[in-house]
């Protein structure tokens, strides 16, 4: 069998790059919402469905007792509020704006989208691509769930992180997308204190800097050996 390769289409922060909605988006309402606000919530029916102009909106997954995961992060071109559309059901996350500047939103009727469905080639196509992405991602989390160590999953988060969210300066790269250890703790399944062990390693390591809150990745290809390393099943 051969090594496994995580691919940037595994990446929880989806782009979807060169798509564009004209039909969907022509005329219709993009408003500005801010970190934290909630466009619905999880098992809840909307009327409109939602294409992110800019910003990053969170799926999440959250429990009557507060704890929450979250699913996929979706960036610019992305659609949401959807699945209703084809089941009738509601909707299975919970929708939340993250990016710090908050997040410019289109806000589609349902009716409209589903003419658009029926007719728009270029919508089908778009909707398609995208579910081909998250459900690749899926399947990689259910991945790492099931069999990789706990220093694998966070490095996964950063690799990812550092692909994405980050610029050059000589040979570190920096991450200019701020987190915390909790964010990462929601994403991957992991306690903040698993998290923030991790992280720790890597830095003493030297794989990871913190300066002035920010992270840098020192040696890429270092961070790169401790993803793809031999998997293990944590009791």
């Amino acid at each position: 069998m051969t090594d496994r390769i995580f691919y940037q289409e595994d990446s929880p922060w989806v782009e979807m790059k060169g798509l564009s909605w004209p039909s969907l988006t022509s005329g219709q309402v993009c408003k500005h919402f801010p970190k934290g606000y909630i466009l619905y919530n999880q098992q809840e029916f909307c009327d409109d469905v939602f294409i992110v102009q800019h910003g990053r909106v969170a799926m999440c997954l959250c429990t009557p007792s507060g704890g929450m995961r979250i699913a996929v992060i979706l960036n610019d071109e992305c659609m949401f509020g959807h699945q209703t559309l084809f089941d009738q059901n509601p909707n299975s996350c919970q929708a939340q704006v993250i990016s710090d500047e908050g997040a410019s939103i289109y806000i589609i009727p349902k009716a409209l989208v589903q003419e658009k469905i029926n007719s728009d080639y270029d919508v089908i196509y778009n909707m398609l691509a995208q579910s081909n992405k998250i459900n690749r991602m899926l399947l990689t989390q259910i991945e790492l769930m099931s069999f990789q160590r706990s220093e694998s999953r966070v490095c996964f988060y950063l690799m990812h992180m550092a692909d994405q969210y980050s610029y050059q300066q000589g040979t570190q790269q920096i991450l200019h997308l701020r987190f915390t250890h909790q964010d990462i703790a929601d994403a991957s399944g992991l306690s903040r204190v698993c998290v923030s062990n991790v992280i720790s390693g890597l830095i003493k390591d030297n794989v990871l800097l913190k300066k002035a809150g920010t992270y840098m990745v020192l040696d890429i290809e270092k961070l790169r050996d401790r993803l793809n390393s031999p998997a293990a099943i944590e009791l």
